[in-house]
């Protein structure tokens, strides 16, 4: 039997996707972005963003900055810097072209949250986060460079099995 003390409770880190999917996705995609913080907030998982994060909601406009600064207030999310170890880490995802230039917000998210060793990088951005050449060149880098390897997700995923 388990000790209960021992359960992990899990740490999700959140790509700006998912926050703008609270009040902004459509469909099936509102709706799972509904339920996944619903289930954050009632199991007790701590929420993860990161200034690169708040960078991309800043330029946004106000009533929407508002909307999406409420989601990260609202839920406890914590925000995680991009330090010069996780810049490194991005610029080496740009490097072996896991990310492409253009997008290097995307491999900074990764890099955050491999930094930081959170369990979880939740993400509805299927172009170049959720997919199987990242998830395998980042744990392939991240292993090579010392780092944990995040479960890179989407949040529906989480869901699975509740």
């Amino acid at each position: 039997m388990k000790d209960k003390t021992m359960i992990q409770i899990l740490r999700i880190c959140l790509e700006t996707s998912v926050i703008s999917a609270y009040y902004f996705g459509r469909g099936t995609i509102l709706n799972a972005t509904k339920a996944f913080f619903h289930t954050c907030s009632t199991k007790g998982y701590e929420l993860f963003t990161s200034d690169v994060g708040l960078r991309e909601i800043d330029r946004s406009g106000t009533s929407t900055q508002e909307k999406l600064y409420g989601v990260i207030e609202g839920f406890n999310v914590r925000i995680c810097p991009l330090t010069s170890e996780a810049d490194r880490l991005a610029e080496e995802y740009v490097r072996r072209n896991v990310i492409p230039a253009n997008v290097r917000a995307d491999a900074e998210h990764i890099a955050i949250c491999s930094v930081n060793g959170l369990e979880v990088l939740a993400s509805w951005n299927l172009r170049h986060i959720v997919n199987l050449k990242t998830k395998m060149m980042v744990k392939d880098i991240n292993t090579e460079m010392g780092y944990p390897t995040p479960n890179i997700v989407r949040p529906d995923e989480v869901l699975e099995g509740e």
